[in-house]
């Protein structure tokens, strides 16, 4: 049986390519927009600052920012003492409460119904390989995705 949960769609890969472009050129663009910071005195007298030079004797600055510090680090005698297995067991068996159950069956349903959605409007699929190549699919394992798709559906939406 095909894993289908790592399948993404061609235009939806090619989007994420063209947003992260976008953003990287803008945080390149906005560190060398504000890089220098000038002061300067006008003719009356008054000071002034500019990220452009102005009038006969600006003057670089540097601003500087603090930085927020990190809070110390909690010595060892005050966290608290790691779960024994059989803790972890019985938090794991713990029975999920029907709202936190509706909660799950309600997130499940949004992810189906939006790859179903994706596969239908896709013309090709591919899955990631190990080492980041695509593997397209071929027709009937699209239709086998999108079966599989549609089943999740049914499974989780009511």
């Amino acid at each position: 049986m095909l894993d289908f949960s790592a399948l993404v769609s061609v235009q939806e890969a090619d989007a994420v390519r063209a947003i992260s472009l976008v953003t990287l050129a803008l945080l390149a663009a906005s560190t060398l927009y504000g890089a220098e910071v000038y002061r300067y005195v006008d003719e009356n007298g008054n000071v002034g600052y500019s990220d452009r030079p102005v009038g006969q004797n600006p003057e670089p600055i540097v601003i500087t920012t603090n930085t927020p510090i990190a809070p110390p680090a909690t010595p060892a005698a005050a966290q608290p003492a790691p779960e024994s297995p059989d803790e972890t067991v019985q938090r794991e068996r713990r029975e999920s409460t029907p709202e936190e159950r509706a909660e799950d069956r309600a997130a499940n349903c949004t992810v189906a119904r939006e790859r179903l959605e994706r596969y239908a409007i896709s013309r090709r699929l591919f899955r990631e390989l190990p080492d980041g190549e695509r593997e397209y699919l071929s027709d009937a394992e699209i239709d086998e995705a999108r079966a599989g798709a549609a089943a999740d559906v049914e499974e989780w939406c009511d």
